[in-house]
This record gives C-alpha cells, sequence and structure tokens, in this order.
C-alpha cells in the first residue's frame, strides 16, 4: 500500500506519542514536585506578646522518587528576635527508613514558654562545663558580650583583641540536643563596630548571624533549637568577617547527644587554635620599638600569620596555665580551630589518641589510636588521652614551623614512674633552648 505526504503526518505522531509512552513505562519515574500553598501570616510569638499565638495548620511539599518520599512540615516557633516569630525547620525520622520528615518541636513543647529555664554555664578556657544529666529538654539562657582588651600576645608584644565575654576564646557553651538556646548579645565595644553570632551549631540563615547582629550599645535575642549533637565553632560573622575572627572573636559549644553523652573522663580541657596578623612595632625618634603591634589586614589576606597561637596568646598553655592530669587519667580535650587561614595538624608529643571523634562528631564511633588529626579552619574535633607514665606532654601543630610563632602548650602529668613503659639509664635532660619540654 502505499502512503501519500498527508497520509504520513498523523501517522508519524501517532507512532511517536505510542513510543514515548513505551519509554516513559520502562523508565524510572521522574521526580514530581507538588508545590505547597503560600505561608500564612507568621504568628507573633508568646514569648513577646500576651496572648497564645494561633497555630498554623501543617503543610506539605512532596518530593516523589519511586518508593523514597522526602516531606516537609512547617508549624511556629523557634526563633523570637525584635518582636517577630519566625520558622525553624527540624530533622525527625517518620514512618520506615524510606520516609524521612523535617518538622519543629512536638506540639507538647511548641511552647518555648513553657520548658524550664536554666543558665548556661560558661567557662574560659581551658575550663569545660560539666556534663548535663537532666534528661529533659530546657530553653537554656546564654549572654554574650563583645568588648575589646589589649592582651599579651606574646612575650614581646600586646595587642587589642576583640572578645566574647572579654576572653579569647570565648566561653565554652555546653548545651543538649532538643535544648532551645536563649542568646543575647550584647555589643559594648567602645569602637562601635557592630557584631553577631554564627554559631555552627545553629540551623537557620547565618547560623543565627541574621538575627543577632547588634550596633554599639545594643542587645539582639535569639532563640534556637539545637537539631544535632557535636562539637560545633562560633565565630562573629559581622562584615568583613576574617577581620573579626582574626582579631579573637570565635569559641565552642558542645551539644551532647540526647541521650547518654560520651563515655566519662578525668578530666577535661578546652583548647582553641587560631592566628594573629599584625604590622611591624612603630618606632619612635628615639628608635625604641613600641609594645603594641596592630592589626594587618595585608598579612591576612596573604595568609601570613606572624603568631600561631592556643587559646589566644603565647603563653597561654605554657608557663600561665599548662593542662595538668595525673598517671592513669583519662583525659579529653575539645579542641577547635578558628582559622582564620590555616588548617592545624593536631598531635600530643609523646602520646596517641586513644579515642578521636573527627570533625567533633558524636554519633559515630571513634577512631582507634591516632596520632595526628588534621582540623580545618571552623573545624573541630574531640581526643581521648590515657596518661601511662609522668612527664610533659607537648601539645603542637605538627606543621612544625608554627611552633617558632607560638603554637606549643603543656600537658604536665604528675605521678609514679612506669619502667615497663619507659625508662632509661639516664634523667630526662632538654636541649638548650627547647621549646617543646617546660
Amino acid at each position: 500500500m502505499r502512503y501519500s505526504h498527508d497520509d504520513m503526518i498523523p501517522l508519524a505522531v501517532s507512532t511517536g506519542l505510542a513510543l514515548s509512552y513505551y519509554l516513559y513505562q520502562r523508565s524510572p519515574q521522574p521526580v514530581k514536585l507538588g508545590l505547597a500553598p503560600e505561608k500564612p501570616e507568621k504568628p507573633k510569638c508568646a514569648h513577646c506578646v500576651d496572648e497564645k499565638p494561633e497555630v498554623i495548620q501543617e503543610k506539605a511539599v512532596g518530593c516523589c522518587e519511586d518508593e523514597q518520599t522526602t516531606t516537609y512540615h512547617e508549624k511556629p516557633l523557634s526563633c523570637c528576635v525584635d518582636n517577630e516569630a519566625s520558622i525553624t525547620m527540624v530533622p525527625t525520622i517518620g514512618g520506615d527508613h524510606k520516609h524521612k520528615i523535617f518538622e519543629t518541636v512536638d506540639d507538647e513543647t511548641l511552647l518555648i514558654s513553657k520548658l524550664p529555664k536554666e543558665d548556661a554555664i560558661l567557662t574560659t578556657a581551658p575550663n569545660v562545663p560539666p556534663s548535663i544529666t537532666r534528661d529533659h529538654p530546657a530553653l537554656v539562657r546564654v549572654p554574650l558580650v563583645t568588648t575589646t582588651k589589649l592582651a599579651q600576645l606574646t612575650s614581646q608584644y600586646k595587642y587589642e583583641q576583640w572578645t566574647f565575654n572579654g576572653t579569647v576564646p570565648g566561653p565554652f557553651i555546653r548545651a543538649k540536643v532538643g535544648d532551645v538556646v536563649e542568646l543575647s548579645l550584647t555589643n559594648k565595644d567602645p569602637a562601635g563596630n557592630p557584631h553577631n553570632i554564627d554559631c555552627h551549631a545553629f540551623t537557620g540563615p547565618g547560623g543565627g548571624a541574621a538575627v543577632t547582629t547588634a550596633e554599639e550599645g545594643e542587645t539582639k535575642v535569639g532563640r534556637f533549637k539545637l537539631l544535632y549533637p557535636g562539637l560545633y565553632v562560633y565565630h562573629c560573622a559581622a562584615a568583613p568577617v576574617p577581620v573579626h575572627i582574626a582579631n579573637g572573636m570565635y569559641g565552642l559549644m558542645y551539644v551532647q547527644p540526647e541521650g547518654n553523652d560520651l563515655p566519662p573522663v578525668d578530666k577535661e580541657y578546652y583548647v582553641m587554635q587560631s592566628e594573629f596578623y599584625h604590622e611591624p612595632p612603630e618606632v619612635d625618634d628615639d628608635g625604641r620599638r613600641s609594645e603594641i603591634v596592630e592589626f594587618s589586614y595585608p598579612n591576612g589576606l596573604r595568609e601570613e600569620p606572624q603568631v600561631v597561637a592556643f587559646n589566644g596568646s603565647e603563653s597561654a598553655l605554657t608557663r600561665d596555665h599548662p593542662l595538668k592530669a595525673h598517671v592513669g587519667d583519662d583525659v579529653r580535650i575539645f579542641f577547635g580551630n578558628a582559622g582564620p587561614n590555616l588548617t592545624s595538624s593536631f598531635h600530643i608529643i609523646g602520646t596517641h589518641f586513644k579515642n578521636v571523634y573527627r570533625d567533633g562528631g558524636v554519633t559515630s564511633n571513634p577512631s582507634k589510636g591516632i596520632q595526628t588529626i588534621s582540623v580545618p579552619c571552623g573545624g573541630s574535633t574531640i581526643v581521648d588521652l590515657k596518661m601511662a607514665v609522668p612527664g610533659t606532654y607537648t601539645l603542637v601543630d605538627h606543621s612544625i614551623f608554627r611552633l617558632d610563632k607560638g603554637a606549643v602548650g603543656f600537658l604536665n602529668v604528675s605521678g609514679p614512674q612506669n619502667p615497663g613503659v619507659y625508662q632509661s639509664s639516664q634523667p630526662p635532660r632538654p636541649c638548650v633552648g627547647c621549646k617543646l619540654h617546660s
């Protein structure tokens, strides 16, 4: 049979449609996106007004691929700043293992005002607050104040540091998964710089920076539900961010798991590495050098620090405050790297890391018997040590030239000798000019 040109057109169209339908049936189902209706108007937060806020009905945005489904539910809560309620998304697991649901808090804890309130125990480095033993969530109040101080950065020079609560690093904050952190930031910077908080433990725009930016004399308050356990860096993220971090505005927050915390130890310490970038000291007409040095943006931009230090100064963990333990002690170090530029190769001379919770994560099994751990800028780790022999153990960044820039600390261990592990017919004697031993 012969077909005319006009007959071929509908035949080709019908054949193409049939082939497309056949291939569609044979191929995996494409992703289908369901669009949610517009958000209802956000209610005012119960923390800020007397009346009870209305409840927003859940809505879902479905994304289906084969049998795996992800659904998002939104309810009002979680962050209240300047009398405005915002919405936070909280991950939980629902249904079988193929279905993940992200929602805010359970209905019974929807109103933060009903949570029991407590003030966070804030400690300065190298101290760590005690483990949290309560078995319920709480509203944990964390007051932070920004100010400046003239600090003895090295044996030669002083430097004006920008601080949280007057220390570099800022205070160690300890809370628990499920807690709501009420963070108040008061800006008392005499230079008038704005400041805020970007906490890597918080979920939401800027890690909290978007709602905590405070001008001079202001106080900003934000509430943030803690979703994931682990050790997290917090820092100022006001512009220019590198300058605020380089001048000392950082610290650590440890979020304990919802159930049991890490195994108990005898000692816990807080250590944070960072760099400082400064100009050469000014010289007066008589040739005398100033004892105060000032920040250098060009050196920071070139990533050429003059000082690399633990806990904010060259001597913070040496002649001023060495860490201490006893033979037989289990020691835990919460270690963070503020940067702003250099990755740390954290190592303790003379011992091993019995347990390493890499990247500050505490939900996976720790690595065992590690010698050196890499910690990037804005990252952290938790290490456990077993002290078997008395003596001085030296904390270093094993990018070892940084030793001469100040990256050194001591862990002094007292107690009886252990010749079964370490012995010599000669007494220990540090080399002349040694920076690795006290």
